[in-house]
């Protein structure tokens, strides 16, 4: 396949965090049919990665652990740029990476796939907070794992800096939206919202093979959404969760958590839902714009 990838626009922005490191994108030399997956972090990127990896190789019998077929390009988890180079490298036919950094923060490429997956805010917090409690070397004083009303107010009243893009906020969450949708920088971003995804698996894995340009017979269809079942994932945890099996995490089932929506219900008090809906308001003003990142779709 040829690596003769155009750059129809260079990126605009430059973002950096703990773990993302923008000289790593040079691990990866798109080819065209290549797929990248840019998301904010738990909102289903995971589980768009791994239906997209069976899609491209025909089906669940993966040829390697998804962290490493289908890499985060620009972070740094400790593995070599050059092993990731060279993995990558390796892979015959069309490849599935991931991001979380914004669209301004690449290139456009043309004739690579951009597949973006938003989830409610507050969903996203709830998750953030499951993430951190299993983290085995997060720091005891992480804000996620103070109680609610410490945690929650961090949460919606942090700021978003380029240059500590991995500090979780809700303006964080926004900026992404905002640069890689609302922006209208790709004119062929293919959109999906989480809860539109778990209503149904198997229109979910059909959808993004169409959005990907795949032929996929029932048969493969039917194979991908049964491997990728929130059950069937949490059981092969270690082949699935980003550096699973390296004792990164205290669980690598617990990286995947409940697969649900609405998780704040019974958890925020009103005060803390009406300063979240003010927060939000503010970063977005559009009602529209606004609606569909909490709910998508449905």
């Amino acid at each position: 396949m040829s690596t003769d990838t155009a750059i129809l626009a260079p990126a605009g922005r430059t973002y950096r965090g703990d773990i993302t490191d923008p000289d790593r994108w040079a691990t990866w030399k798109p080819n065209k049919g290549d797929i990248l997956v840019c998301t904010p972090p738990k909102c289903g990127t995971t589980w768009t990665q791994t239906i997209l990896a069976m899609l491209v190789n025909g089906g669940p019998d993966l040829p390697q652990k998804l962290p490493i077929l289908s890499p985060w390009v620009d972070a740094d988890l400790g593995i070599s740029a050059k092993e990731v180079s060279v993995t990558l490298a390796g892979q015959k036919g069309r490849r599935v990476v991931k991001t979380h950094t914004p669209g301004d923060g690449f290139p456009i490429w043309q004739d690579v796939v951009v597949i973006a997956v938003y989830r409610h805010p507050l969903d996203v917090f709830f998750s953030l907070r499951k993430h951190a409690a299993n983290m085995k070397n997060a720091e005891e004083d992480h804000i996620m794992r103070a109680p609610i009303p410490q945690a929650i107010r961090a949460f919606l009243e942090g700021a978003s800096d380029v240059n500590d893009f991995d500090r979780d906020t809700l303006a964080t969450l926004v900026h992404h939206y905002t640069e890689t949708v609302l922006s209208r920088r790709f004119p062929d971003l293919r959109l999906f919202h989480y809860s539109d995804m778990i209503r149904d698996g198997r229109t979910t894995v059909a959808r993004l093979a169409k959005a990907a340009n795949i032929d996929a017979d029932a048969a493969l269809l039917d194979a991908v959404t049964e491997a990728t079942a929130f059950g069937a994932m949490k059981a092969n945890a270690a082949s699935y969760a980003p550096v699973g099996g390296t004792g990164f995490w205290i669980s690598d089932e617990g990286f995947f958590d409940s697969a649900s929506s609405k998780k704040w219900e019974g958890q925020l008090s009103e005060d803390e839902i009406e300063l979240y809906h003010e927060r939000l308001a503010n970063l977005i003003p559009d009602n529209r714009a606004r609606a569909w990142l909490e709910s998508g779709d449905g």
